[in-house]
């Protein structure tokens, strides 16, 4: 194998990597169903556990359809709103968590841009989490008891009556600056009842989720991340499991709600989904308190910053996908925002980054491009055997071995340097494309957001031209149709850079200029270039 051989793989995985999702989007199932109206319960002594749905009054129309305005629209009786200094949320007279605000994070970078809306109620799209006791067909009205406000932070006291005359108390508390809700129910005189928790999405998008990140229904149960995506659940039901501790929740790309459970407490988890309605839930046993039942619970509903998520100590910040090379995408995450404490512009870090990543490889680059050099400087004499034995291609091999081995060249040597490093490249590509430091982080002039394509693709184009000038550089291939392949590439991935975050294509532009620079001296002190 040569290496040219090994940098044409290289570079059909990144295309097959990085443009599959965008050129070949996973369809929607052909067929979908209809929510079942019929009402499913958990009852005392079942072996399997069945998720809890309410009735539904009508059946709901296919996705492609607007809803009807007064499908999921708030229930009538007392709209309750709370919230900090981060986080502003809503609930509805039925006890439904309907709205979260995250207000340090805009939905666009416009003047006017609304905060991020991670749990709504809309025409196309709704999020909620909802909790209901198993087995009762209720869904009581609560009202506030109280609400104290202080120092940026609420705490709600609620109350409901149900039918059987218990009373069902909640109470939840949202500190100064977290995205973290402790709530405690207790039902007075309810001891044995158990609660479902679940996280409701209706209409998500689907495609949202592809070969380079995963979005939808995710939890984590012991030791195991769960990923129950969208098409999985229309395709087949999850059987229940238990677990203990651990979190269920539904996320996007930068944002997750999740339900976390006492990390001491046992908890049947569910994840469910029609090809409408989504839920990722848990059965609580709750606790007994005398002849009350007890249940206590957190949710996250923010950002999926790995330092904040770290700091409640359940393994959340797992929910962050830096794929197959993780062990080494999280340091290089950690020294990204190291790097970010000292300098604010993200794109000077990601160019810093790339200077350390070129100087840990800095040798092994250096003898692949020594390779390079001497391969070619006797690319005359290869055009040479060739002309004279190309009708036999064994002669031909042998002739060519012969001259490397005269001239001390391993047609190998520049293979490794490139091989270890693909997986570093791969792990920084997760980092730059999962990383929320990334969102709306401005480079300047007029990259204003480096998660978002350059608008007049300069970088794309730069980073093409950055290419066409390393193919000079390198030794030409002597097969004429892989040659051809060969300058192709840059055209390929100039195209398909088009449309990447800016983040990724300066990355990997600055990366390409310091390897010109690099390998233009190795090939000067070779004297294998005209200068």
């Amino acid at each position: 194998m040569e290496q040219r051989n090994v940098i044409l793989a290289f570079a059909l995985s990144m295309i097959v990597l990085l443009g599959w999702g965008m050129l070949f989007p996973e369809s929607e199932p052909a067929k979908v169903e209809q929510q079942s109206q019929q009402t499913e319960q958990i009852r005392p002594g079942e072996d399997q556990l069945t998720p809890y749905v309410a009735p539904v009054p009508t059946p709901l129309p296919v996705p492609q359809q607007a809803m009807p305005e007064n499908r999921l629209k708030e229930s009538p009786g007392e709209t309750i709103a709370f919230g900090n200094d981060v986080l502003r949320l809503q609930m509805n007279g039925k006890g439904r968590m309907t709205g979260a605000l995250i207000t340090n994070y805009r939905q666009s970078l416009a003047a006017d841009a609304e905060p991020v809306a991670m749990l709504e109620l809309s025409d196309r799209h709704a999020m909620y989490i909802r909790t209901d006791i198993a087995g009762v067909n209720e869904e009581p009205a609560f009202h506030v008891v109280s609400k104290n406000t202080g120092q940026g932070a609420d705490q709600l006291l609620l109350q409901a009556e149900l039918a059987d005359g218990q009373i069902w108390q909640r109470t939840m508390r949202l500190q100064p600056g977290s995205y973290v809700v402790e709530i405690e129910d207790k039902i007075i005189n309810g001891a044995g009842q158990r609660l479902f928790r679940q996280v409701v999405e209706r209409y998500p998008d689907k495609e949202a989720s592809n070969i380079q990140e995963y979005v939808g229904p995710i939890g984590l149960m012991g030791d195991k991340l769960r990923e129950e995506g969208y098409d999985t659940l229309d395709e087949q039901s999850v059987e229940p499991f238990v677990a203990k501790g651990g979190w269920t929740g539904i996320m996007n790309r930068y944002f997750i709600a999740a339900i976390i459970g006492d990390q001491k407490l046992d908890y049947k988890y569910y994840y469910h989904g029609d090809g409408i309605s989504y839920r990722a839930g848990m059965l609580d046993e709750g606790m007994v308190d005398g002849k009350n039942a007890v249940f206590q619970t957190r949710l996250y509903i923010g950002p999926k910053s790995i330092n904040v998520m770290e700091e409640l100590d359940v393994g959340l910040e797992r929910s962050v996908d830096f794929g197959w090379f993780a062990f080494i995408a999280k340091p290089l995450h950690d020294l990204l925002l190291w790097f970010n404490k000292y300098v604010s512009n993200l794109g000077g870090c990601i160019i810093l980054l790339l200077v350390v990543i070129k100087l840990v490889f800095f040798w092994p680059t250096q003898k692949s491009y020594e390779s390079m050099a001497g391969m070619r400087k006797l690319q005359p004499e290869m055009a040479r055997i060739k002309e004279q034995y190309g009708d036999d291609r064994q002669v031909m091999g042998q002739k060519t071995m012969a001259l490397y081995k005269k001239n001390k060249i391993n047609p190998l040597g520049g293979c490794l340097p490139i091989v270890i490093q693909i997986p570093v490249f791969f792990a920084l590509y997760k980092v730059l494309l999962m990383s929320i430091e990334m969102r709306h982080a401005p480079l300047g002039g007029w990259i204003h957001d480096l998660s978002a394509q350059d608008p007049f693709f300069v970088l794309p184009v730069l980073m093409g031209v950055s290419m066409l000038v390393q193919q000079k550089l390198n030794p030409q291939p002597p097969d004429p149709i892989q040659a051809k392949v060969m300058q192709f590439l840059p055209i390929i991935f100039t195209v398909m850079f088009l449309f990447f975050p800016s983040g990724l294509v300066l990355y990997w532009l600055v990366n390409n200029v310091l390897s010109i620079f690099q390998q233009y001296f190795v090939l000067k002190a070779k004297n294998a270039v005209d200068v």
